[in-house]
């Protein structure tokens, strides 16, 4: 199977794989780099498009998702049900959409989408589109900062290691997950790495500072997963899983 993976930012992607095009958390424009959304607009123009988006924080979420989508041939969204409530002018209307709560298993234009409660906000998600599986992790991370108590921290220990258990067993083709390297731990990234095992690991949430991303592999050491290393808006690479 080949894919081609495109970076925007941050957490935003463009997947595109045999069946369909994915778009995964395209962010508010004061975290976006010029011509970003031009980059999103070239790359989904045309295509069978579905956009995910795993909660409402702004540097996860863009007011204005049709300006992105509307070159697509078809479009529908999957979001985070905290998005209905907290930032409703956000949900699109240029689009089927799916309001997911955590913790379900839904059935969408022919994808499965199961949901895993993140522990910041929203969702995670674990698709399923004919044979192809993704991980795509949002905020759900091992986010155990210095000011942690070691209940918080224990807690925060166990939530992470069941939920990248789960998606071990689900046997993602490729896995997003955050490698936020504010925390010594990179909120568990090079963990997610090892753990899960995907053919294809894709790191994330850098806020645009990508240029470490090489000393991460080599934190990781020889993994099973083949790393999608990127360091500007705009790099694409294919992979054959």
């Amino acid at each position: 199977m080949e894919i081609e993976i495109v970076y925007i930012h941050h957490n935003c992607f463009v997947l595109k794989t045999p069946n369909r095009v994915f778009l995964f958390d395209y962010p508010g424009d004061s975290h976006l780099l010029s011509g970003a959304g031009d980059l999103v607009r070239d790359a989904v123009a045309g295509t069978d498009l579905a956009v995910f988006i795993s909660h409402g924080h702004d540097d996860h979420l863009n007011d204005d998702l049709a300006s992105v989508t509307g070159a697509a041939k078809s479009v529908r969204y999957v979001l985070s049900d905290d998005i209905e409530d907290m930032r409703p002018e956000a949900v699109p209307q240029n689009g089927e959409v799916l309001h997911v709560e955590p913790d379900e298993v839904y059935a969408f234009d022919g994808m499965e989408i199961e949901t895993r409660m993140s522990n910041d906000l929203g969702v995670a998600f674990l698709v399923t589109d004919s044979d192809f599986r993704c991980y795509f992790g949002g905020d759900l991370a091992k986010w155990i900062w210095e000011s942690a108590s070691p209940q918080e921290s224990a807690f925060t220990e166990n939530f992470f290691r069941e939920a990248l258990e789960r998606v071990r067993e689900f046997s993602p083709h490729v896995a997003f997950s955050n490698v936020d390297k504010r925390l010594p731990n990179l909120a568990g990234g090079d963990e997610a790495c090892r753990v899960i095992q995907a053919p294809l690991f894709v790191p994330m949430h850098t806020f645009g500072n990508t240029e470490w991303l090489e000393d991460f592999q080599e934190r990781v050491g020889q993994a099973q997963s083949q790393m999608f290393i990127y360091t500007q808006p705009g790099e694409h690479r294919t992979f054959d899983l």
